[in-house]
């Protein structure tokens, strides 16, 4: 990503980092797991949310998929191409990335 100001937009219900950096059958389900998963868990139940999404990016994209989210975190990582993905759902930020 660029050191220009980032860009955002509406994307089923989450603020996508924009343009995004996956497939868009990857970004879909990611956020569609993501919100299913908010109906699911409790909020205190974060852990078991992270291994849950990461399973399922695991089993549907192939391993191996990392998982982070939270109010207020940073993160440098290097990821295999096309296999970014950063979005809000309210105020939470989710990062998803794959690495061989």
């Amino acid at each position: 990503m660029s050191q220009t100001t980032a860009q955002y937009r509406m994307y089923l219900g989450a603020r996508v980092l924009w343009p995004p950096d996956c497939p868009d059958d990857i970004l879909e389900g990611a956020i569609n797991e993501t919100q299913s998963c908010l109906k699911t868990f409790e909020a205190k139940d974060g852990q078991k949310m992270a291994e849950h999404l990461k399973k399922y990016l695991d089993n549907n994209f192939e391993p191996y998929w990392h998982v982070f989210f939270g109010k207020n975190f940073g993160c440098h990582s290097i990821h295999e191409k096309r296999r970014f993905i950063y979005f809000y759902i309210d105020k939470t930020a989710y990062l998803f990335y794959k690495t061989q």
